[in-house]
């Protein structure tokens, strides 16, 4: 192991900013949040509905064109628990309070699912097949932070 004492520590700002295509599809899906709306698409030859959306079906490559509003409550299909942190400073490790929970869950009406946050619980109440409802930003104007988590509903799939 190198002797980390001749290591030297240099903090320099800098302006990370900078715009990303998501592409026609995911530009869609994004913009259906400043209406509280979460969109998949269809596939015309497998019929399964895709949510992030994609152009091309992964199952069959058929292109997709066919919109689908789905539900605002979906289904916990597997999640994950952040305890800790990165520090900034130390590059140590640091317990994260509350813990973080992240999920995958697929929105009614979908047959695959989306990452994110789920929020007013404990990890202890959170279970695979749990039913969660989305919670938007007051304000929402179409950007990814418009959908701020999912929260339990209290029923089971």
């Amino acid at each position: 192991m190198p002797d980390a004492g001749n290591v030297r520590e240099l903090g320099i700002d800098m302006d990370a900013t900078f715009n990303w295509s998501v592409g026609g599809h995911m530009e869609k899906f994004i913009r259906g949040f400043k209406e509280r709306k979460i969109y998949g698409v269809r596939c015309p030859a497998c019929e399964k509905v895709r949510v992030p959306p994609r152009l091309v079906c992964e199952r069959c490559f058929a292109e997709t064109s066919e919109w689908v509003e789905l539900g605002q409550e979906g289904t916990v299909e597997s999640y994950t628990v952040g305890r800790v942190n990165v520090d900034g400073k130390s590059g140590g490790l640091v317990d994260r309070d509350p813990p973080e929970i992240i999920a995958l869950i697929r929105p009614d009406g979908a047959d695959t699912a989306i990452v994110h946050r789920i929020a007013e619980a404990v990890p202890e109440q959170v279970d695979i097949h749990m039913r969660v409802r989305a919670v938007w930003a007051e304000d929402t104007c179409g950007d990814l932070a418009d959908l701020l988590y999912f929260r339990p509903t209290g029923q089971v799939q």
